[in-house]
């Protein structure tokens, strides 16, 4: 098999990476992080989402190089951005947004619409009512809904007995963030 410099060089990141080499990561993160900042911005996202986003994106990365077999095929700016996109379309999925309407880099100067305004309100209220939650709600719901991490992981990431304890907890908490987010009904 032929190997190009490219190649070479993406594995040559990739171990240093799988090593924790900082100075490689500080590298990566300044050289990839723009691009997914400007798109979660150009998407209804702020900045501390883009931030979230990208250090999840980073998790991944990290996670999949400690796997001997993973082999990078593409530069290392653009797989964290492809994660970071699909993280962020999934989380605007689960904030019923559909992702269709979103921005594409071409329509990156159009306006902000009403309907826009709506939806990150929207999207705002379900992030403040999730972190409201506390621990472990808050981690079960986003690694299960927007991570889309199983519960056998989840149950040992928490330390649950197993998948079914974790899976009662993911119920409780769900429910608990329907009331918050549809709010109680007042009493009169």
């Amino acid at each position: 098999m032929l190997v190009t410099i490219d190649q070479e060089i993406t594995t040559g990141i990739v171990d240093r990476i799988r090593a924790r080499d900082r100075n490689t990561l500080t590298s990566v993160y300044k050289d990839a992080y723009p691009m997914v900042e400007k798109y979660i911005l150009n998407n209804s996202g702020s900045k501390t989402e883009a931030q979230d986003i990208f250090q999840d994106a980073l998790y991944v990365l990290i996670k999949k190089t400690a796997d001997k077999n993973f082999e990078l095929t593409a530069k290392v700016s653009t797989y964290l951005f492809s994660v970071g996109k699909n993280l962020w379309l999934k989380q605007l999925a689960v904030h019923k947004i559909d992702a269709k309407e979103l921005a594409t880099e071409s329509e990156y100067d159009d306006p902000v619409n009403e309907d826009d305004t709506v939806r990150l309100s929207k999207v705002k209220h379900m992030q403040a009512c999730i972190k409201a939650l506390g621990e472990p709600c808050s981690t079960i719901i986003t690694q299960f809904y927007f991570l889309k991490t199983p519960m056998k992981r989840i149950a040992e990431m928490l330390h649950y007995t197993n998948a079914n304890n974790a899976k009662n907890q993911k119920y409780k908490c769900f429910m608990r963030l329907k009331k918050m987010v549809l709010g109680t009904p007042k009493q009169s």
